[in-house]
């Protein structure tokens, strides 16, 4: 025999899980639910205001209603066709959304205040929970989507900003070492701050950037904060590298800080003051990350690099840091340098003690092949010559990167020819010397013939031996150096003969007319100076300026 019903919500519960006595079947998704209209009238808007019974959806076993585009699907209806039958849902982080969007399409204000209720205990109430149920939101394209997103974002942002005004400073953990082998870590005052931007940035993108936008509308002085920071550098290095999981995390995060920097920066100077070491490592991040960002963080990426970029290079004087110590590239740095060069009011001082620190980061790119010749060009010509008061080290890095890289000969002039001699240090000019490329330099040809010239003047007009081994050295440099120019074959070739006249004293030897004569700039004399006229000894010149042998060898020659 049948246990009697103890109760009348007992036989509701009954009859909804056994479909006695339906009088309706509702079709959602294609899946049919033989309900009841008495309870189904009783708690929904929606059923009280379908047509009367007479209406064409009766049928011979009773009405059927279609209910099409239900947001929350059959699901959710599931769980509200319940609710009329006195069952309470059983709630999850899943459904929770699912049943709320059919209560607000039925009309059903009591399942509505139900979900609200299971919401503000367990979703709303803190912004852990809502950051984890947006990480698993499926967005139902109904009204419930903005209030569930609203309200769990509205939390979000709350804690974030809260995380920033009780940060005092920005400080990596210390490292804590024990009498073991293993090492603990002392937490970092801004630990919370740093928990709370990384969880962030690992939601969704459109959650993420809405956050974004409130922490950069909020009263946070980014700025200030860097400034007081123990161990700025350090706490962005761990922030970005250890904390965060995922690149498009560390984008979001980096992105977010730009942008409250940018929205608390002075437009007074000096931009960075104390933080620069927090700008500059920004950017050493963001390069980093958009060599192996998609499209959609490129294009956020980029503005954020563009806007650092200009502060710092604008600054490249005024930093507390010296720049090798940031893994920046080439490129990069080069951009940086540009928008130096843009600053107005820069003294000479500031100006050399800048190139000084970009020569060591050029040895930098050199030691690790990461820098082509047309940069490292660019790099040189950026700053004044006069900046550079010495160019060992210039020499050097021109040196190793020529040895490093397979260049072409006029590739290798170039890069030489950056050189100035005179900034040599006597070793180093010894070694340059003896560079064939080097040589072939207008400029080196010039300062050697000076060089002899100064060694002549020195010397008694008797001493003539003494004087034939100094002709002889000029010319065995001369000799060398248009050796090695291709491009001047003809000149090569008349003035071998010349020289060879003069050393064998068959014939005398217009030189100065033939040097200015020559379209060639390496012999110009108002190039040189008249150091080369200056080389010839006067009894020499005077013997034999009037030869008709002079002269008619003078206008031969083939310019």
């Amino acid at each position: 025999m049948a246990k009697r019903e103890t109760s009348f919500s007992g036989w509701l519960q009954r009859v909804r899980k056994t479909g006695e006595f339906s009088d309706v079947t509702v079709v959602v998704e294609n899946q049919e639910f033989h309900l009841h209209m008495l309870p189904l009238l009783n708690a929904s808007l929606y059923f009280r205001s379908l047509p009367s019974s007479s209406s064409s959806y009766m049928a011979d076993n009773g009405r059927t209603v279609e209910i099409r585009d239900m947001p929350g699907g059959a699901e959710g209806f599931s769980a509200a066709a319940d609710f009329c039958y006195l069952i309470k849902p059983t709630y999850t982080l899943e459904n929770v959304s699912k049943i709320r969007a059919v209560a607000e399409h039925l009309g059903m204000v009591e399942l509505q205040d139900s979900t609200k209720k299971f919401l503000y205990m367990n979703i709303f109430s803190h912004w852990r929970s809502s950051i984890a149920f947006l990480q698993q939101y499926q967005r139902l394209n109904s009204p419930v989507d903005d209030y569930i997103e609203s309200r769990c974002l509205k939390v979000i942002s709350a804690a974030c900003i809260k995380g920033f005004f009780d940060t005092k400073y920005l400080s990596a953990p210390i490292s804590m070492s024990g009498t073991g082998s293993c090492s603990t870590w002392q937490s970092s005052p801004c630990q919370v701050l740093t928990d709370t931007l990384v969880r962030v940035s690992c939601m969704p993108d459109e959650y993420v950037q809405e956050v974004v936008e409130e922490l950069v509308n909020g009263e946070v002085n980014l700025n200030l904060k860097c400034r007081q920071g123990r161990n700025v550098k350090g706490w962005l290095d761990v922030t970005i590298t250890n904390e965060c999981r995922t690149d498009r995390s560390r984008c979001w995060v980096l992105i977010c800080l730009t942008r409250m920097l940018e929205k608390s920066v002075t437009m007074d100077r000096p931009w960075l003051e104390l933080s620069s070491q927090y700008w500059c490592s920004l950017l050493e991040h963001v390069e980093a990350l958009m060599k192996r960002a998609d499209l959609y963080m490129l294009e956020r990426l980029q503005p954020v690099k563009s806007f650092l970029e200009e502060r710092i290079g604008g600054s490249l004087h005024e930093l507390d840091d010296y720049l090798i110590s940031y893994n920046f590239q080439p490129q990069t740095l080069l951009d940086l340098v540009q928008h130096f060069k843009q600053t107005k009011e820069l003294g000479e001082q500031e100006i050399e003690e800048v190139a000084t620190e970009v020569d060591s980061c050029l040895w930098s790119f050199v030691d690790t092949a990461c820098i082509s010749a047309e940069d490292f060009i660019s790099f040189i010509e950026a700053f004044p010559e006069s900046s550079r008061s010495s160019h060992d080290m210039l020499y050097t890095a021109i040196d190793k990167l020529i040895m490093k890289g397979d260049y072409e000969d006029e590739e290798k002039q170039k890069l030489l020819g950056l050189v100035n001699i005179s900034k040599l240090s006597p070793p180093l000019q010894e070694k340059a010397l003896n560079n064939t490329i080097f040589l072939c330099q207008p400029h080196v040809l010039e300062y050697v013939l000076r060089q002899h010239n100064e060694e002549l003047s020195v010397m008694r007009d008797e001493d003539k031996q003494k004087l034939k081994e100094i002709m002889q050295k000029v010319i065995r440099a001369s000799l060398k150096l248009l050796e090695e120019n291709s491009r001047r074959s003809k000149e090569i070739v008349e003035l071998q003969k010349q020289y060879a006249s003069l050393i064998e004293g068959s014939k005398t030897v217009c030189i100065q007319e033939s040097f200015e004569s020559s379209p060639d700039i390496i012999f110009n004399k108002s190039r040189m100076n008249g150091c080369v006229h200056a080389i010839i000894p006067d009894e020499v010149e005077e013997a034999h300026s009037d030869t008709p042998a002079r002269r008619s060898n003078c206008s031969s020659v083939d310019c």
